[in-house]
């Protein structure tokens, strides 16, 4: 397997840093497919959640065709209603992955018809729509379904308001805030808030980034998973150069056999942030 473009610039002294990624996501990939090869490829049973970031991680390291049998799967998860499990938060992780699948898949992948991706993520909106009476109800639902609309192209102006003017100590853990925070960003970037919203996100968001760096600790944030989330919060926010100084704790602290913590979910997340 060769690695695509590494989308970060390195310092110096991460002059190396490029082959290690290369050399990690390697082994992870490769532990992947020893992992399927081992449940005879039964990807049926595999949740939503790890789904998505299965196809994620191919997609961006340049695996499209395995990306592909992986999103057959997605599909046919979608209920008739249009969610996917009949929830809110599995089915707007299942728009963002829809979303990013047809931006990276569109004339990639011979004989397949992108529609269906757009058709499948359309009702999954709908869906979401029905039921806006409920956004507000659990924080987590809310900050993915923030994302989720943004990737479909849709502003939400009162849920992010709402995630600023409530914030309080309960929130403050360096998973949950890097889920704020990239709910917030994802919405910030369609360009829709007036200058004083604008500005209150963006004082809001730097001041959560501040945070989350001062509670880290020898290059993490405790658990891999929590990591990975934080890591991809910074790139999202334009700090590449956090993420990049935490990219040797990443490498090193995975598995001999090429996993992350010998589960699927956190092996990739683990490759997409690289």
């Amino acid at each position: 397997m060769t690695s695509c473009k590494i989308a970060c610039n390195y310092s110096a002294d991460l002059i190396e840093m490029p082959a290690a990624i290369s050399n990690a996501a390697d082994a992870g990939f490769s532990w992947i497919s020893t992992y399927f090869a081992n449940t005879n490829g039964a990807f049926s049973d595999i949740a939503v959640k790890d789904l998505s970031n299965l196809i994620l991680s191919h997609l961006y390291w340049n695996y499209p065709q395995i990306a592909f049998l992986y999103l057959q799967t997605l599909l046919l998860k979608q209920e008739e209603n249009g969610s996917f499990d009949g929830d809110l938060r599995e089915t707007a992780r299942a728009i963002s992955c829809l979303s990013a699948a047809y931006s990276h898949l569109e004339e990639r992948v011979s004989g397949m018809d992108n529609s269906d991706l757009l058709n499948a993520r359309g009702k999954a909106v709908q869906y979401l729509l029905a039921n806006r009476e409920k956004w507000g109800e659990n924080l987590y639902d809310t900050v993915y379904i923030l994302p989720a609309l943004a990737d479909a192209g849709i502003f939400e102006e009162e849920l992010c308001l709402d995630l600023c003017e409530n914030d309080n100590p309960e929130r403050q853990h360096p998973g949950t805030t890097a889920l704020i925070l990239t709910a917030l960003q994802k919405q910030k970037n369609l360009g829709k808030f007036n200058e004083a919203a604008d500005f209150m996100i963006f004082e809001f968001i730097s001041k959560k980034l501040k945070w989350l760096l001062s509670v880290r600790e020898n290059g993490f944030w405790k658990y891999t998973a929590t990591s990975n989330l934080v890591l991809q919060t910074f790139i999202l926010c334009n700090q590449k150069h956090v993420a990049t100084e935490s990219f040797p704790w990443l490498t090193e602290s995975q598995n001999e056999n090429g996993s992350w913590g010998n589960d699927l979910n956190t092996t990739s997340l683990s490759l997409l942030t690289l």
